[in-house]
């Protein structure tokens, strides 16, 4: 891959956004980062990336810098107006493709869109059976792959639960453990598809200079970890009790998302790590629950013992 091409991602600050573009920035492409907030301009500046002030909701903000781009990376995620956000942004590619140079798209969906597996293992060729939190979902991918008929390479990922640093849903249960000095889980013996966020970040990175145009990829790492066992290891490295939540308990205050988290799910990724000779550093939470640990708490810039 060129890596003079330049690439538009959004929800460049986000969680998995900024992951992303750190990587793409290491691997020496010129990334163009839909950011909302002005005033996170000069730290993208910093590193690396080009920033484009806008939102989703007012195209007219980054259409002309997402025109001038060869590929798009469609990451963000606002959880206010979800639906509509997604379809103004896909709005948008459509629009770079047809007038402009976008000729790659990478559009981010996730795992729940299979929903429950009731135990099996499952693979990109399971039906899909999205749970409500994701259920308009599947729709957006297949408009993502109508860009397919005007010569615009489209893959489309489906990540599991991400974990790594501060932030996000394991960052939160750190959070909770270091602040609360006490751990509650939903359910336990679900199964969550797991997958570290540099892992997801190369992933990404692999997908755009080797995926074909039309391939869908589950993310894991392939681990078959409950959540009670993430809790757990949690729990005894930051030297707290663990204990699980009554359903109706998690449902009342989570509703859908809490839904989601009593999913379970035994994702297997190997056709990702097939095609897109993509091979996960980080393949045990458990196992790496302690230097996570440091990790989380370094990112949030506590000194570390």
């Amino acid at each position: 891959m060129d890596t003079s091409q330049r690439i538009f991602i959004t929800g460049v600050t986000g969680y998995l956004g900024s992951a992303i573009a750190t990587r793409f920035v290491r691997a020496g492409y010129k990334v163009y980062g839909l950011t909302r907030n002005p005033e996170r301009a000069a730290d993208l500046t910093a590193r690396g990336i080009h920033p484009v002030v806008g939102t989703l909701s007012n195209p007219g903000t980054f259409l002309p810098a997402l025109k001038n781009c060869d590929a798009a990376i469609h990451v963000a995620f606002d959880p206010t107006d979800v639906v509509k956000q997604d379809q103004l942004a896909l709005e948008a590619i459509r629009t770079g493709a047809l007038d402009g140079r976008v000729r790659r798209l990478i559009y981010t969906s996730g795992a729940w869109v299979h929903g429950d597996t009731g135990g099996r293992v499952i693979d990109e060729s399971a039906p899909l059976n999205p749970i409500d939190l994701v259920r308009w979902r599947a729709a957006h991918e297949d408009v993502a792959a109508d860009l397919l008929e005007h010569e615009v390479k489209v893959i489309v990922l489906r990540p599991g639960i991400v974990y790594g640093g501060s932030r996000g849903l394991v960052g939160g249960m750190f959070a909770e453990a270091h602040e609360l000095r006490a751990l509650g889980y939903p359910g336990g013996s679900q199964y969550w598809g797991m997958i570290h966020r540099d892992d997801l970040a190369e992933a990404y990175l692999r997908a755009l200079e080797r995926g074909q145009g039309g391939e869908r990829y589950l993310l894991a790492d392939g681990s078959q970890l409950t959540a009670r066992q993430v809790a757990e290891a949690i729990a005894e490295v930051t030297g707290v009790q663990a204990r699980p939540r009554e359903t109706s308990e998690v449902l009342k205050q989570l509703g859908l998302l809490g839904r989601a988290l009593l999913t379970s799910q035994k994702l297997n990724p190997g056709r990702a790590r097939r095609e897109l000779g993509w091979t996960p550093k980080h393949t045990s939470f458990v196992r790496d629950a302690a230097e996570l640990d440091q990790e989380w708490l370094a990112t949030r810039g506590t000194a570390v013992a």
